[in-house]
């Protein structure tokens, strides 16, 4: 199986060059008084004070010991036509008896480290907790070739479960972790007792007669109709160009603070965001390498994600769906069952699109309540 412990450990000359970096950084000082900047709260003053506080204050060690607290490992990952991934995950066992195998799906801008919250709620709760690194993401191998699609990820994901001895097992996903945990639902029936997502996306289904929507379920469609209309270029960008932009991600981390920063102020629900959780989700990006997480924008565009073969779909294993107030791409129940099976719908007023991180203990509280409910251990 040739499964090793891993530890983060940053080489101390890639720090001392990102220091230097932070020194010689160029800021855009003209725009100081621009009254047409977009409304996402990355200010001069914001990015300038960040990377103050990052020179003078922020310590990558102390948040590496803390990362490094989490149990990870490394495996090599079969991928037909892809050959073997280095896979990297943390695996978090439950003390319960007869505990329920978890696999926790991050997406973008996230990383494993999303699942560092709501880990020992869910531990607690009964479940050993597998939380990779997708395919190009942070410490994980990427493929060499192009075509590495969900369909790949999805195969991943599966040949890890089974290779860590979880033959049975249930999965949650948010962002690109949902269209993935939709990928596998649909073709390892025989192994998933069932799968939740906090995310949904799709195109409006047919109805006879116009469902009555809820006013949460209203203010979601509202919050996917300004997403996609208002908030899409980074991924038009990072879906057409995702060599020509990592190459100003890799080489800038100022350029990298900001392109995260956008996200997570734009994406959450009103999350207090320290200097520190700001540079230390950048760093996760911009250490690895943040052009070959960009690249599953490139392999899975929004007309192939929607429109593709397994897009309009059934998802036949029960399926949880966890619905939180600023979520930017949720739809209301009676699309959703369309295409899935829903066994399980709660909303949650708080709450945006980092749900793990943000409302750790209420997605665990569901991920408890839901595949408890199904898988009777």
């Amino acid at each position: 199986m040739a499964l090793t412990p891993f530890k983060i450990n940053i080489p101390d000359s890639e720090l001392d060059l990102l220091h230097r970096k932070l020194d010689l950084a160029r800021l855009p000082t003209n725009l100081a008084n621009e009254d047409w900047s977009e409304n996402n709260g990355v200010t001069l003053k914001l990015i300038s004070d960040t990377i103050d506080f990052w020179r003078k204050s922020y310590n990558w060690r102390h948040e590496e010991a803390l990362l490094n607290k989490l149990p990870q490992y490394k495996i090599p990952i079969e991928v037909e036509g892809f050959g073997t991934l280095e896979t990297h995950f943390v695996h978090s066992k439950s003390s319960a008896n007869l505990s329920i195998p978890l696999l926790f799906l991050h997406g973008w801008p996230g990383s494993f480290s999303e699942i560092r919250k709501a880990l020992p709620y869910l531990n607690e709760a009964g479940f050993h907790v597998v939380a990779p690194s997708h395919a190009g993401y942070g410490f994980s191998s990427c493929a060499e070739k192009a075509g590495f699609k969900l369909e790949q990820d999805a195969e991943l994901m599966h040949n890890l479960m089974l290779k860590l001895g979880y033959h049975k097992y249930v999965v949650q996903g948010g962002d690109w972790g949902s269209h993935i945990t939709r990928k596998m639902a649909i073709r390892y029936p025989e192994a998933i007792k069932a799968v939740h997502v906090n995310l949904i996306t799709m195109q409006k289904p047919t109805f006879e007669t116009e469902p009555n929507y809820t006013t949460f379920e209203a203010r979601s469609l509202k919050q996917h109709e300004h997403f996609d209309t208002q908030e899409f270029a980074y991924c038009q960008i990072q879906h057409s160009k995702p060599r020509t932009l990592g190459f100003a991600m890799h080489d800038s981390p100022v350029g990298m603070l900001a392109w995260m920063a956008d996200k997570l102020f734009t994406w959450s629900d009103s999350y207090p965001w320290s200097p520190t959780e700001l540079i230390t989700w950048t760093l996760l990006h911009y250490f690895p390498g943040p052009t070959t997480g960009f690249h599953m924008y490139r392999e899975n565009g929004p007309e192939e994600v929607l429109f593709g073969a397994d897009g309009s779909k059934l998802v036949q294993v029960p399926t949880g769906v966890s619905a939180f107030g600023k979520e930017l791409e949720m739809v209301p129940r009676s699309w959703a069952e369309k295409i899935y099976n829903i066994a399980f719908w709660e909303e949650h007023e708080r709450g945006g699109h980092f749900a793990a991180y943000e409302k750790p203990k209420e997605l665990a509280g569901d991920l408890d309540r839901f595949f408890h409910s199904v898988w009777k251990v």
